[in-house]
């Protein structure tokens, strides 16, 4: 099954009213396991006494789903097997001779499909055998129906039966010896079931499973089976990179992976771990169902093992659960036994946890500070397992001012949370936000005006909600003849609101908004208002960009241009160049390198027929881009190359925003520089850098101080100059601001190069510990490193995953 599909995967139940094609379709992993089953199986046709197998795991591994796949295969195969499957919670049975009535129940609702009178004969059956309980035989004459029943088909019967464990502690004493007699001498009669754990009475010989089964463990996924049932589900196929966080979260469940696949469809990886706390909170009754149904001592060992979060020992828990560690043991077995808690080891080297999310669950659930653990781990594994190379070149999306300073200052609050996403502000609200005075659509002293007033003062105040609500309100309005009213002032209101929407930051509010302006006043010919439609359809896109909808994004940016492409109008001809970048941006973030080189291309031909400096800051960003898309093929030097071009062209300018490109290049090429080991040469771009910052303030000279002070530290340490090295890495550590992504995601980036190029392990621990609430957000990260010196970590399951995978980065940069 090579195309991926788009299915509704059971996450509870598999199998149950669903027709065998359904089940076969939805099991899309733990193929070999199913092998297993089935050649134990069919070994048993012939064999005058039967291999009974037992299928092992935590709940949520997919064993229901595997004994609903057994059940279709044999179904399909119509041979000499009878699939039996009990209910996967058999609570009416408590002595023998209910198991065989039970397997005369559901023998009965088998053979309703293909044998209709022979199911109201076992049906009949049932309910005779069922009147004479107060019998001692009931037990040898259920048993011998069952065994004629087998007769009469000439088939063997595969009995199925779940959580095994929770059977044999609800029956009576002498029950597994007398079934444990009857499996092994009546070749009819197979036994295939499950349980949560491999409970005592497998491995005792005194017990009467003991030896009996062929044990079958489910383990968790592999990140490549994590990637095909995430593809099947979601129908968005990702890279092993990207499935690889999810599958550290969810710990290779199946049905946790299900659970986010099914609220997840067609989000990034950014936006879906952004979302995480949401999908947990909305999945609460399923998560606190787990704790509801243990008794009152149980539950309080549970809630130790959840906030501990780590593997523990009997000790810790009981520590943890101020109790005493015997009572403590007692329960841990217990909760083993259920499933809800995995235990490594033996004897007093066992570890305790348990399953992953659940842990989560409950530290977001308690407290904020609590809450602020598992957050700094998401954060951290968006920033680690995204693309190295998109996360370069949407950091390219950097905001524009408008005119008013505060409607700035609040966009770049909004955006705070992702930083390297910044959209097309380049002239945006010049109509819509404008002063009035400075407006080009002459205003009446009417309502319409006072409204545009009201609209202005909002914006002024950073009242973006007001802003919604007075258009909103305006538009519902009866008191306003709108037919009267100019249509660019009507157009002004509505891109007010798509603009409002925006730099509160709903995104999807504000795709509907801009999708207004462009079906409401798309056909006008005021050139006023054709403006705003094509900053409108420009908008939109980048929004449906930010949310990784690119196709739809490159669909809007083509339409600017189709539409748009040719217009005289002054600020739509400033507007192309820009929406060719971002365009280019896009195509660079679906891969499409080539063509992000041709968009970036046609930009830069503005430079001899446009000499705006709006047009001619857009030329130097596309030259920017074409520079980083060229060092993402791997072609460096030609990257040097384009950069040099920003250089000669607008290096001489004293306009910021030429500056700016021009700093922009200076950093990107002294990294190009240090990718093909020009470390001298990298270390004069740098200098020439620091001469340069000037043309920066704020945040922006934050962030190339710290790009150029990276390649400063690389380039001294591929030099062996370790201790000037690890100053500047002092340095640029005071600079860290474990809430910007751009700043995290260079620490994953470039701690790895550094200790592979030769640095000291050692050094980084001393100075990464030095700020416990940056280590605490780059927790993992200081995990690997202590690792790597020797150090016996204890942290939980998902940080040291995430650890391992440092280990491997920094291995393979060094094999490099």
């Amino acid at each position: 099954m090579n195309e991926i599909r788009n299915l509704s995967i059971r996450k509870f139940n598999p199998g149950t009213l669903q027709s065998d094609g359904e089940v076969i379709d939805q099991f899309v992993v733990r193929q070999h396991e199913l092998d297993i089953v089935l050649n134990v199986l069919r070994g048993n046709v012939d064999s005058p006494s039967c291999q009974h197998a037992l299928v092992v795991a935590p709940r949520g591994r997919g064993k229901t789903m595997l004994l609903a796949r057994v059940a279709a295969e044999l179904r399909k195969l119509s041979g000499l097997l009878l699939p039996v499957r009990f209910m996967e919670e058999s609570q009416e049975i408590f002595i023998l001779a209910d198991f065989w009535l039970e397997t005369l129940f559901h023998l009965a609702r088998e053979s309703v499909a293909h044998n209709p009178e022979f199911a109201g004969q076992l049906r009949e059956t049932h309910a005779a055998l069922t009147e004479r309980w107060r019998e001692q035989a009931l037990e040898e004459h259920a048993r011998a129906a069952v065994l004629e029943a087998a007769d009469r088909l000439g088939k063997k019967l595969v009995l199925m039966v779940e959580n095994l464990q929770t059977l044999c502690e609800n029956v009576d004493d002498d029950f597994g010896w007398k079934l444990r007699g009857v499996l092994q001498s009546e070749p009819k009669i197979m036994l295939l079931a499950t349980a949560t754990s491999r409970f005592e009475g497998l491995d005792d010989a005194t017990q009467p499973f003991f030896e009996l089964f062929r044990i079958i463990g489910l383990q968790p996924l592999t990140t490549g089976e994590c990637r095909r049932l995430w593809q099947v589900i979601s129908g968005d196929a990702v890279s092993e990179r990207e499935i690889r966080p999810l599958e550290i979260l969810t710990g290779g469940n199946p049905r946790l992976l299900v659970i986010i696949a099914g609220f997840a469809q067609h989000r990034s990886l950014r936006r879906l771990m952004e979302e995480l706390v949401k999908l947990i909170d909305e999945h609460t009754e399923y998560f606190r169902s787990h704790l509801e149904v243990l008794g009152k001592t149980e539950r309080r060992v549970y809630i130790a093992v959840l906030d501990l979060w780590q593997a523990s020992s009997a000790g810790e828990i009981a520590a943890r659960a101020r109790m005493d560690v015997r009572i403590v043991s007692t329960m841990l077995g217990r909760l083993v036994n259920r499933g809800a808690v995995i235990v490594e080891g033996s004897g007093k080297k066992r570890l305790y946890s348990a399953e992953r999310l659940y842990s989560i669950y409950y530290k977001l659930r308690r407290e904020r500070d609590e809450s602020a653990v598992v957050e700094n781990l998401i954060q951290f594994m968006v920033a680690f397992y995204s693309e190295g190379e998109l996360a370069e070149m949407s950091g390219m999306l950097t905001a524009e001012a408008s005119q008013s300073k505060a409607i700035h200052d609040g966009i770049e609050r909004t955006l705070a949370a992702l930083p390297q996403v910044r959209g097309f502000f380049s002239g945006i609200a010049q109509l819509a936000i404008a002063e009035p005075s400075q407006q080009r659509v002459a205003i009446d002293n009417g309502k319409d005006e006072r409204l545009l007033q009201e609209i202005y003062e909002a914006f002024k105040e950073e009242a973006f909600e007001k802003v919604i609500e007075t258009v909103d309100r305006a538009f519902a309005s009866d008191s306003i003849n709108w037919p009267q009213v100019s249509e660019s002032r009507v157009a002004c209101a509505s891109f007010a609101k798509a603009f409002a929407h925006k730099t509160l930051g709903d995104s999807e509010a504000a795709i509907v908004a801009y999708e207004e302006v462009v079906e409401r006043f798309g056909a006008s010919d005021t050139p006023e208002v054709q403006v705003l439609v094509a900053w409108a359809l420009g908008e939109r896109g980048y929004m449906q960009g930010k949310l990784g909808k690119f196709e739809a994004a490159i669909e809007a940016y083509d339409e600017v241009l189709e539409r748009f492409g040719t217009s005289d109008v002054a600020e739509i001809q400033e507007w192309v160049p820009a929406v060719l970048t971002h365009r280019g941006i896009t195509r660079a973030m679906q891969d499409n390198i080539d063509g992000a080189i041709a968009d970036f291309d046609k930009a830069i031909q503005y430079f001899d027929t446009n000499d705006a400096p709006e047009v001619q800051k857009w030329v130097a960003r596309a030259l920017v881009c074409k520079g980083m898309a060229r060092a993402q093929l791997g072609e460096d030097e030609g990257a040097i190359t384009i950069y040099d071009e920003v250089l000669e062209r607008f290096g001489s300018s004293d306009a910021p925003d030429f500056g700016r490109e021009v700093v922009r290049a200076l950093v990107y090429k002294s990294m190009s520089q240090m990718t093909l080991s020009l470390a001298e040469e990298a270390l004069h771009t740098c200098e020439e850098l620091e001469r340069r910052f000037d043309v920066l303030t704020g945040d922006e000279k934050i962030e190339f101080i710290w790009r150029a002070r990276w390649v400063r530290t690389k380039a001294l340490v591929v030099q062996e100059k370790y201790g000037a090295a690890m100053d500047d890495f002092q340095s640029i550590y005071a600079m860290f601001d474990p809430g910007k992504e751009t700043m995290l995601h260079d620490m994953l980036r470039f701690v790895p190069d550094l200790i592979a190029a030769g640095a000291s392990e050692h050094e980084f621990v001393e100075i990464l510990s030095s700020d416990k609430a940056k280590s605490d957000v780059l927790l993992p990260l200081v995990v690997a490193l202590r690792q790597r010196i020797g150090e016996e970590v204890y942290a939980p399951a998902e940080v040291l995953e995430v650890a391992a995978d440092i280990h491997k980065r920094i291995e393979a940069k060094r094999q490099r």
